[in-house]
């Protein structure tokens, strides 16, 4: 039981929106032309909406390993309650294989249901859009799903370094806006006191 509630602290799976507003999903899409190999390697979560699972999580950090056409995903935090390191893998794959160079994937990990259900060609619905990236720094992943009436939105930004530079922080968030992303949503990280995370390797 412990473990289970450990997982849901940190895995960002996009499986639950944080943002409920009334109406249905806005039209953004991942990026057309996605390079799957260039987004691989270590990525630090900057800020997100509030999560559920990710209640007592700081130092999130997520690895992503190309395997064929999926990808291995390692998230990792310091869980504040429990002052412990935490991690937890799962995979990534294009959520439509008929588009594997949009940037709209479906991750999933072991013992966590998912509230999506592919059909039998194997694509699903998207639950990790990555709306924008330059791939060196900054990564803006989205994702929404609807219920009757309702739509609820998760968001986060990713960085390639622990503590980024302002002024790319400030761009992402302008780009954000443009969207129309809940970005009034968005909490920063705390990425301090980050000596129980592992040295990447």
């Amino acid at each position: 039981m412990m473990k289970y509630v450990q997982l849901l602290m940190i895995v960002p799976a996009a499986v639950q929106g944080a943002v409920w507003n009334f109406g249905s999903c806005p039209d953004i899409r991942g990026i057309e032309n996605f390079d799957l190999s260039k987004y691989t390697g270590v990525w630090y979560e900057y800020a997100n909406v509030f999560e559920v699972f990710q209640i007592g999580g700081k130092c999130v950090r997520a690895t992503y390993t190309l395997q064929g056409n999926e990808i291995s995903v390692k998230n990792e935090a310091v869980n504040t309650w429990f002052n412990r390191y935490q991690m937890v893998q799962g995979t990534a794959r294009p959520a439509d294989p008929a588009s594997p160079d949009r940037a709209e994937l479906y991750v999933s990990f072991p013992g966590i249901a998912s509230v999506f259900s592919g059909n039998t060609d194997g694509k699903v619905d998207p639950n990790y859009n990555v709306v924008c990236t330059d791939y060196d720094n900054y990564a803006v992943v989205y994702s929404c799903s609807e219920v009757p009436f309702f739509r609820r939105e998760s968001l986060w930004v990713l960085t390639r370094e622990q503590k980024p530079d302002s002024g790319l922080i400030a761009n992402v968030y302008s780009n954000m806006t443009a969207k129309s992303l809940p970005v009034s949503a968005l909490k920063t990280t705390d990425q301090d006191g980050c000596d129980l995370l592992p040295p990447v390797a």
